[in-house]
């Protein structure tokens, strides 16, 4: 929890610094430019479910807000023990996402859903598998999620982040309202 705060605190401070530089420049004119706005950033929980890196991009020419994509690439690797049996759970996460923007400026909020494809390995051995070794692995898609949140970009290039509340909708076991991600990274024209 310490680590948390500490990362949220950090994120704040760039936030502010980064508006500071961009405060003089962005009196009331929105920002023009002649490419696609892009974003890159690490996201921590949120869709990737640990963590994960993301490419975000918006769909029309010269525009901060809007339709646009997010595609990434995250997960988690852990083993352990339990009492006799020893098991490894692995898995990579490939969030695809369609979202908008509200917000024509530097701060917007997000919205969006998208789809979770996940490939995963599992292996253990133990009491539980009569002292077998078994090994499974496989890709599929194990569900969707929504995103509603809040982004904070640059006019030009620099720092971007985001907080958002990410509800999943998982094979198995429902809907999951509790999950929320924080992202840091690259905002660039």
């Amino acid at each position: 929890m310490r680590k948390f705060v500490f990362v949220f605190f950090i994120i704040v401070a760039f936030g502010s610094i980064s508006m500071g530089q961009d405060m003089s420049q962005s009196q009331g004119t929105k920002p023009t430019f002649d490419s696609y706005h892009k974003n890159i950033y690490l996201e921590f929980l949120g869709s990737h479910i640990l963590f994960g890196v993301n490419y975000d991009m918006r769909l029309r020419k010269g525009r901060m807000d809007g339709i646009g994509f997010r595609a990434g690439i995250g997960g988690l690797s852990v083993s352990g023990y339990d009492q006799t049996t020893k098991i490894d759970l692995g898995i990579v996460t490939f969030p695809i996402e369609f979202n908008h923007l509200v917000g024509q400026k530097r701060s917007s909020l997000l919205t969006g859903v998208g789809i979770l494809p996940v490939y995963a390995t599992l292996s253990a051995e133990g009491e539980l598998v009569d002292y077998e070794y078994i090994r499974g692995e496989g890709f599929g898609i194990v569900g969707g999620f929504l995103t509603f949140g809040y982004r904070f970009q640059p006019l030009k290039t620099g720092i971007m982040f985001q907080l958002n509340w990410n509800p999943m909708i998982l094979r198995g076991s429902g809907f999951n309202a509790g999950w929320f991600g924080i992202g840091l990274g690259i905002g660039f024209k």
